[in-house]
Order: C-alpha cells, then sequence, then structure tokens
C-alpha cells in the first residue's frame, strides 16, 4: 500500500470512529432523557450538529490543502513553477512534497533547457556561415545573424515566410525543399544574387526535430575564389615580367655568341642590353621580396616621429633632376604649420617616391607634378597630383593590385608593384591610399596617415 493510500485509510478511520463516538453519546443522552419524544428530536438534532460541526472542523484545513494541491497541479499544467506548498503533518503532506519537488525539477529542467538554447543560439550567430532551418512545406522556421546579412530580404521578419521569397534562388530553393520533403542530403555551389558571390550550400534532412525538416549551412566562398584567382593572376604575371627580360638577354647572348663579339660597338650595345634586363628582373625580385616582408611582417616597421613637410620637400629634391630630364615642372607645397608623424621614413620616403616616379612617367612633357601634405581632421593626406595621361574610371580599383597595368600594351617598363608596395605600406602604418582621376585630366595619389 502508497503512503498516499494509507494516509487516505487513517482519515476514514478517523471520522468513522468520531461518528461511532457522538452516536454513543446521542444513545445516552436519549435513554437518559427517560424515552420523552420531545427530549429524543432535541438530542438527535443535538449530535446531529455536533457531528457537522467537527466534520467540518477536521476537514476543512484539509480541504484547503487539497484546493492548494489542485491549483499546484493547475498550475504545473500551465508551465508556472513558481509556486510551493506548505508541508504540514497530516495526509496531505505526501502529495504536497510531491507537488514541490516537481515544480523544482521542472523549473531547474526548463532553465537548463533555456541556457542550452541560448548556447546554440549564440554559437549559430558566431558562425560566419549562414544557417537556415526550414519545415516540410518550405517554410523559414529559424535562420542566423549570418544568414540575414547573406540573404539581404531576409530582415528580423523572415520566420514563417518561404525560403523561396526570402533567397529568391531557385538552385538554393530546389536544394533545401529536396532535403525536407524528399530527405535528400546534397552539396552545391551556386552563383548568388547580382553580385554573383560564389556560394556553397549544403542542406540535410533532419528527423524528429517538429517543425525543423531540413538544416542548410550557406559558406561563402566569394573571397577564396578572388584570392584563387589572384594566385593565378600572380603566376601568370610574375611568368610574363620574368618572360620578357629572359628572352632579350637569351637573344642577345645568342647574338654574341654567333659572332656579334667581334664588332666591338655591336657587343658593346648588346652587353648593354642584357644589363639593362638583368637590371629589370632584379628590381623584379627585389620589389617582391620587398612586398612580402611587408605583407609577413617578417621586416618589422622601424618607428620614429617625422615631419611631414620635410617629407614632401626631400622628396620633391630627390626627383628634381629627373622631372627636369621629362620635360616636367615638379612643386613641393608642405602643410602651412609644422606636422609631425610616427611612421618609418625609409618605408614612407619609398611609398611616396613611388607615387611622384609613376607620375613622372605617366605625365606629357611640360606637365606638373606637385606634392603636398595638408591636415584632414585626425589624419594627414600626403597627395601627388599630376596632369598625366589619367586612369579610366573601371581601372582605378584595380590599380593597386600586384602587376596590375593600365596600360595594356605594357609599354611603360614597369613591374607593376609599385602601388601594390604603397598600399602596403600605407597599411601597415595603419593608414589607406586612394585615387582620383579623369581619362585626360591627370591623377591624384594620396596616403592618408593616422597623427600622433
Amino acid at each position: 500500500m502508497s503512503a498516499d493510500d494509507a494516509g487516505a485509510w487513517r482519515v476514514v478511520v478517523r471520522v468513522s470512529a468520531l461518528y461511532a463516538a457522538l452516536a454513543g453519546i446521542a444513545i445516552i443522552f436519549v435513554r437518559i432523557s427517560g424515552g420523552d419524544a420531545r427530549w429524543e428530536w432535541i438530542a438527535f438534532a443535538a449530535g446531529t450538529l455536533a457531528i457537522i460541526a467537527l466534520t467540518a472542523l477536521i476537514a476543512l484545513p484539509r480541504l484547503r490543502r487539497l484546493a492548494a494541491a489542485t491549483a499546484a497541479a493547475n498550475a504545473l499544467a500551465r508551465a508556472e513553477f513558481g509556486l510551493h506548498l506548505d508541508v504540514a503533518a497530516d495526509e496531505l503532506s505526501p502529495l504536497a512534497a510531491t507537488l514541490n519537488a516537481a515544480s523544482a525539477n521542472l523549473d531547474l529542467l526548463i532553465l537548463t533547457l533555456r541556457q542550452e538554447r541560448a548556447q546554440l543560439e549564440a554559437l549559430l550567430n558566431a558562425s560566419s556561415d549562414a544557417t537556415v532551418a526550414v519545415d516540410t512545406a518550405g517554410l523559414v522556421v529559424y535562420l542566423n545573424d549570418a544568414a540575414r546579412h547573406l540573404f539581404a530580404t531576409a530582415g528580423d521578419s523572415s520566420v514563417e515566410r518561404p525560403f523561396i521569397e526570402m533567397v529568391r534562388d531557385h538552385d538554393l530553393n530546389d536544394l533545401l525543399v529536396a532535403a525536407a520533403q524528399r530527405a535528400e542530403r546534397s552539396v552545391r555551389v551556386v552563383a548568388y544574387g547580382q553580385a554573383q558571390r560564389w556560394i556553397q550550400a549544403t542542406a540535410v534532412p533532419i528527423e524528429g526535430a517538429g517543425a525543423w525538416a531540413a538544416l542548410a549551412v550557406f559558406h561563402d566562398l566569394t573571397e577564396v575564389r578572388r584570392l584563387e584567382g589572384v594566385r593565378r593572376d600572380f603566376i601568370s604575371n610574375v611568368s610574363h615580367e620574368l618572360r620578357t627580360p629572359l628572352s632579350g638577354i637569351r637573344a642577345a647572348a645568342e647574338t654574341l655568341q654567333e659572332g656579334a663579339l667581334e664588332d666591338v660597338s655591336v657587343a658593346r650595345d648588346f652587353l648593354g642590353h642584357i644589363q639593362r634586363e638583368t637590371d629589370r628582373m632584379t628590381q623584379l625580385v627585389e620589389e617582391l621580396l620587398e612586398l612580402s616582408r611587408i605583407e609577413s611582417g617578417a621586416a618589422p616597421l622601424q618607428f620614429s616621429q617625422l615631419d611631414v613637410g620635410a617629407l614632401v620637400v626631400d622628396t620633391a629634391k630627390r626627383f628634381a633632376q629627373q622631372a627636369e630630364r621629362a620635360g616636367l615642372t615638379l612643386a613641393a607645397v608642405p602643410p602651412t604649420e609644422s606636422v609631425e608623424i610616427i611612421g618609418d621614413a625609409e618605408r614612407l620616403e619609398r611609398a611616396l617616391g613611388n607615387l611622384v616616379a609613376n607620375a613622372i612617367k605617366f605625365t606629357p612633357e611640360r606637365g606638373r607634378i606637385t606634392i603636398s601634405a595638408r591636415v584632414v581632421g585626425q589624419d594627414v593626406a600626403i597627395e601627388v597630383a599630376d596632369t598625366g595621361v589619367g586612369i579610366e574610371t573601371e581601372q582605378q580599383a584595380r590599380v593597386f593590385e600586384r602587376f596590375y597595368k593600365a596600360d595594356r600594351g605594357r609599354g611603360s617598363g614597369g613591374t607593376g608593384l609599385g602601388l601594390a608596395i604603397v598600399k602596403h605600406i600605407a597599411q601597415a602604418h595603419e593608414g589607406s591610399v586612394a585615387v582620383e582621376s579623369r581619362s585626360g585630366r591627370g591623377s591624384t595619389f594620396s596616403i592618408r596617415l593616422p597623427r600622433r
């Protein structure tokens, strides 16, 4: 017999004993009255009232505790776990203790589930991959922050919207619907959106997860594809830049071997050509090594306090003769006040020198080049402006890439690494580079550095 059954039987026994005792008192009272009918009814009524009063006195507290236990059970059914019953030393104490334990256990279980849900939500939102869950009808039931960012039409109200309405891409929708409705697991790479972002989509069916019928993870491969393209272009460009001088050196060497050594003047011309091509390859290798050292941090910057005005004036003096030979006017416009920055003098001189050398190379005779510096808020902008051939608008975004040359014929004789070095030197100083240009109207290159 359980504790609850034993308690119930104790209540029945106590009430029965009380009834028996009261009935005996009533009988004795009737007998004492001598059999008078009137006294018999009075005794019967008094006994009945006494029985009712005592029964109420004993049962009402238990009825109140039973009502409280019923209310607690209803609260548990409504997922309200804050109620607590008093555990008194009576027949209902096991029930109260059981309800209290159930409430505490359920409260702890719900708290644990909420914590696990919050942890899962944080884990999914911390991922850079977009994650979306749908039901069997293709309605979105969950998406993380990365999905809202990737699918611009998602927003905060995408839950319970059709997935196709959110992504507007039939390839991705077919992939996820196949997983949700036909339990097909698949992986596909698609070009998504007008920007043609390369997305690797992995869709898997889910069993026993309620409304979650399928889950899809979308990994953005756009940057990976871009880096693969950069690598291919790098190999192609290095091969091209080396092939030209190597071909010239080989042709000159073969000509010398075939008898040109006998003619001193011709031999000198070919040896001069070999030397120029060797210098070109040496410059290429040195610039590649410099670029690699800057990017990898293998050659730490030597920071010191620099005067921007002195940097501008010294650069103008260094290129004055070269500009004069090209028939150009080179002017320096330092800041009107003393402006100092913290930077690596050697590398900043090289960056500014690369910009001036480019300006001289692409500015026709009788043109003008101006090196200037000015304070812009908390930064300093060092600018090199020319009146040269300019750069087409569609090419301006790529001029700072390795080996990129605006002149498709590659007739300038440069390596195509100068502006890439400028960009990385500026970034190493926590700065940036920019270009403003119009075709045939000249260009203005600027290095923007923090003033500190």
